[in-house]
């Protein structure tokens, strides 16, 4: 039995736990660190993760801090395959878009966050918050092109960890307060991630 150190609520823990209800790893334990819990400064999570930031996987003696290096560990170990292709053309394009989550769709859909539902005083600024609107709009629109090209998921035909990635910022943007263009491919994509159960529960269930 693994552990995961992390809050329920934490967007990056969730990305990790609506992995495991979908491969059916629910035989685990989650101990509450970060925000309004354990702090993640606390001496016995330091010695695990000096980042300071949740989630934390702990697999016997392996420790992994990256929540989207969790998810390709825990999809090669548990599957089934088509979560993480072993064909090296597949597993490049969930690569990529893990990746391009991290780099790109994370950068602004995260300071809107912080701003218009945390009011963290550091994001709440309306240029600030206007700048990273745009990049959001930006990096959604993208998304919906790429979803228009006949693409259920992210990476093709079948769901990936590359959604359980990018559908916790997809939800995140449906959910904060701001004005979206009609992306039809995004709105359908969301719909879609919508009717599985553990989409439901971890990260709509969850909220914003």
């Amino acid at each position: 039995m693994f552990t995961i150190y992390g809050r329920a609520n934490s967007s990056n823990v969730r990305k990790v736990l609506w992995l495991c209800d979908e491969i059916g790893q629910t035989d685990y334990e989650r101990l509450d660190y970060g925000r309004g819990y354990k702090a993640c400064s606390s001496p016995e999570y330091l010695e695990l993760n000096p980042n300071m930031v949740v989630p934390t996987l702990v697999d016997g003696d392996l420790v992994i801090w990256e929540s989207n290096t969790q998810l390709r560990y825990l999809a090669s170990k548990f599957g089934p395959e088509e979560f993480y292709p072993k064909d090296i053309a597949a597993r490049a394009m969930v690569d990529m878009w893990l990746d391009w989550q991290l780099t790109t769709l994370l950068n602004g859909i995260r300071n809107l966050f912080q701003g218009l539902h945390v009011k963290d005083e550091a994001f709440t600024d309306p240029k600030d918050l206007e700048s990273a609107h745009k990049e959001t709009t930006r990096s959604m629109t993208i998304l919906d092109a790429h979803l228009a090209e006949d693409n259920a998921y992210v990476a093709g035909r079948h769901l990936t960890i590359a959604d359980c990635a990018i559908g916790m910022f997809v939800h995140r943007w449906f959910a904060l307060p701001v004005d979206r263009q009609d992306l039809p491919a995004l709105t359908s994509y969301y719909e879609l991630l919508k009717q599985r159960e553990p989409f439901e529960k971890w990260i709509v269930g969850q909220g914003v």
